[in-house]
């Protein structure tokens, strides 16, 4: 060989190692990016689960504290609880003091319930919506969870997953309101509310009387601070029992009434007005308190579909659906 040649081939040699070297170090440097990205983002999880995290005990601490000073507030002060402490009448007491433990212990049981978080094994058990006599309805695809959304299920932003029949997402509680903890939400509300009630009429009566209207404030202060805080509880407890025994009566849910027209199941129904979780009054209510936490909501959407097309006597309501079913084909 040739001095040229053997030239030639050292540096086609040398032009290989260096493209083969080049290659090494951008698939090194790929690597090396991927895994500082993976860094970055579980960094920024778990910062971002410690923030929620404070913020659950923050929000949940100050509730207990503000339940306990205005409860302990009126039996400090002359009041008819504290005169029911002096001379010894337990029926009262007793009465009182079990409305104030269930009201936390009902506000503890939805904090720390699972509102019902909705595992992979369920969504790929529950995927297929295509029954016999049903529309073929697109389910959302949760790109956070990696799973495909069971019926009346919603992705939580606080909470960071899927939650099954999603009512909404409390900021007093720092929780989902879901399928598995929305009785004890309803409970909690109630309740309060009673205490609240209980607390207004014991304030109400235990203000004292003074000519001068600056020893009027000072002699009553605690009592005035006790009654603003109790009135705005008493609105907000009060419309939130209300709205939820709705709900309770005719299965619905927060999420469904007010975000009915972007709802794929809900707003292929041209009548705003039909509920297909509507079973009855009475079997709502028992879902409700003492049904199986996880209910397969397709059933109870498919048998209602089926009626409603059957029914020879809702001829105008099967047209309706089926007009706005030929809507979503085209």
């Amino acid at each position: 060989m040739s001095d040229s040649e053997k030239t030639i081939s050292i540096q086609s040699s040398s032009d290989e190692n260096a493209r083969q070297y080049k290659v090494n170090i951008n698939t090194v440097s790929g690597n090396s990016s991927k895994e500082n990205s993976s860094i970055e983002l579980n960094i920024v999880k778990e910062e971002e689960k410690s923030f929620f995290n404070c913020k659950k005990i923050f929000v949940r601490t100050t509730h207990m504290v503000l339940v306990l000073f205005v409860t302990g507030n009126l039996f400090i002060q002359n009041t008819k609880l504290r005169d029911a402490l002096i001379q010894r009448d337990y029926i009262y007491l007793f009465c009182f003091v079990s409305l104030t433990y269930s009201s936390l212990l009902f506000f503890f049981l939805t904090c720390f319930k699972n509102p019902g978080y909705v595992e992979r094994q369920q969504a790929e058990n529950r995927r297929n919506l295509q029954k016999e006599g049903l529309p073929s309805i697109k389910l959302r695809f949760c790109t956070y969870c990696q799973l495909e959304q069971p019926i009346r299920s919603r992705h939580c932003e606080e909470c960071r997953k899927c939650v099954n029949k999603f009512d909404h997402h409390c900021p007093w509680l720092e929780t989902c309101i879901g399928e598995k903890n929305h009785k004890y939400f309803w409970f909690f509300v109630g309740t309060t509310n009673l205490l609240i009630c209980w607390c207004i009429e014991i304030t109400w009566s235990s203000f004292v009387s003074y000519s001068k209207w600056s020893t009027w404030l000072l002699k009553n202060l605690l009592f005035l601070f006790d009654a603003q805080v109790l009135v705005i509880s008493f609105f907000l407890t009060f419309s939130l029992f209300v709205i939820h025994t709705y709900f309770m009566i005719t299965n619905t849910t927060t999420w469904e009434k007010f975000s009915r027209k972007n709802i794929t199941y809900l707003k292929i129904f041209k009548n705003e007005s039909y509920n297909p979780f509507h079973q009855s009054y009475i079997k709502n209510i028992y879902m409700f308190l003492f049904g199986p936490r996880d209910h397969t909501w397709e059933n109870v959407y498919a048998a209602f579909f089926k009626k409603n097309l059957k029914e020879s006597s809702n001829n105008s309501s099967e047209n309706e659906i089926q007009f706005k079913f030929d809507q979503m084909k085209h």
